[in-house]
């Protein structure tokens, strides 16, 4: 009698039997849900391949830049040491001055 199972042991009481219309449309559900998240994953997979390529392209012109700006870096360390090394990096600036311009005529009013 161990394996009889009373209704008393259960917290919720017996369940209630399930009509086959809703037990057919779960699975209906079910169905429609695997179907449905097959589609989207092909569309997702189509769609990342597209943006793996166009990153791929970009990653091209991407690597162009760096490099020419590597080398613009590269120049200008160059350019620094050199400067560094005959001691003109520290020297000031040698700036030209111009003269002031005249704001106004005010001597012509005399």
């Amino acid at each position: 009698m161990a394996s009889c199972m009373h209704t008393s042991f259960l917290p919720y009481g017996n369940p209630y039997p399930v009509s086959p219309l809703i037990r057919g449309a779960r699975y209906v559900f079910l169905v429609a849900g695997i179907i449905y998240g097959i589609t989207k994953q092909r569309y997702y997979v189509r769609k990342e391949e597209q943006w793996r390529e166009e990153e791929a392209k970009r990653k091209i012109i991407r690597d162009r830049e760096n490099a020419i700006m590597r080398a613009k870096i590269a120049a200008e360390e160059r350019e620094n040491v050199k400067l560094l090394e005959t001691g003109k990096l520290f020297d000031p600036p040698e700036y030209e001055f111009e003269k002031p311009k005249k704001r106004c005529d005010c001597e012509d009013e005399d």
